[in-house]
């Protein structure tokens, strides 16, 4: 039983890796070994788990049935292990997080520290795009997401809702004049997002009534949200970003927010998590205390005058 369990642990670790290589190097095996322990496996379930390929592999139906499945066995094993030695309280193994490049490096991130200090048994990884991952291809435990998600098997906890708010430097600001209405962007060097092969220059705004797309252009743009935070901070233009992700810049006087009034309050903040009705109790302690971090940031956001709209207690 004990040899089932660690070939589990084996496939799991491969498909969340993507290749044999990368599996073996974590474990300390050769190659060799770890596909004679896959063979062995899928020769005992009598089924094929991965396609393989020069390139890449591919998980089979039933390998995705088995991953899901483990995954969720191997995580109630963790649990049972922690209440039988007497560590109710205490977290062990790995909690896989995917979340946007800001939100990660300037709140999750800290807010994670924390959790590993209190718990030296827990393994946090901390996979970070601007981009939707998806969680089942990449083992994802749980995500931090922007925007509406359309209705899927995921199970989202919404935390509130805000907007997206042009900010720049008050020193740009001073030179270039702070515009009363959002064509004024079009005299000023507007800094764009790079997703999903396209530049994100349409930027909504709120205008008489109508949502309106207005046209930017810059001198420079890039797919890292961060680093058009961090040009903004210099004095190079004005960005476009979420209201969570420069709240301290806000407060602190590095980046200042124009048009608020034409900004709709329309992006929602959540967490999603699979659609795994087994959840380890690690992965649901980690999205209690990411969510705890999260509704710090709505109460520094209404600090500066940019209130987020709560979630229904439905959501929670």
């Amino acid at each position: 039983m004990i040899d089932r369990l660690a070939d589990f642990q084996l496939f799991i670790l491969i498909v969340e890796r993507g290749s044999l290589a990368a599996a073996a190097r974590e474990v300390g095996l050769s190659p060799g070994a770890v596909s004679l322990r896959l063979s062995a496996l899928e020769k005992n379930l009598e089924v094929q788990l991965l396609r393989r390929s020069t390139r890449r592999l591919q998980v089979t139906e039933a390998g995705d049935q088995l991953y899901r499945t483990a995954k969720s066995i191997l995580g109630e094993v963790d649990d049972l292990y922690d209440i039988l030695r007497g560590d109710r309280g205490a977290l062990n193994g790995e909690v896989r997080i995917s979340a946007p490049l800001d939100l990660g490096r300037n709140h999750l991130a800290p807010a994670l520290q924390g959790l590993l200090t209190r718990h030296p048994q827990l393994a946090i990884s901390l996979i970070l795009s601007d981009t939707a991952l998806d969680l089942n291809d990449l083992g994802i435990d749980l995500a931090v997401r922007y925007g509406r998600l359309p209705d899927s098997a995921l199970r989202i906890r919404r935390i509130s809702t805000n907007r997206r708010v042009p900010v720049a430097s008050p020193g740009y600001l001073d030179q270039v004049g702070r515009p009363d209405h959002p064509r004024g962007l079009s005299a000023m060097n507007c800094l764009a997002l790079l997703r999903g092969g396209g530049r994100f220059d349409l930027w909504p705004f709120h205008i008489d009534g109508a949502q309106v797309r207005v046209k930017v252009k810059g001198d420079r743009d890039a797919n890292d949200g961060d680093l058009l935070r961090r040009w903004a901070i210099e004095g190079a233009g004005v960005v476009l970003k979420s209201a969570w992700d420069v709240v301290d810049d806000i407060r602190d006087g590095r980046l200042e927010p124009i048009l608020v009034k034409f900004c709709p309050a329309d992006i929602d903040l959540q967490i999603v998590l699979p659609p795994n009705p087994r959840r380890p109790r690690r992965v649901a302690i980690v999205a209690d205390a990411l969510r705890s971090e999260l509704r710090q940031l709505d109460e520094r956001l209404s600090s500066v005058g940019l209130e987020s709209i709560p979630s229904p207690a439905a959501d929670d």
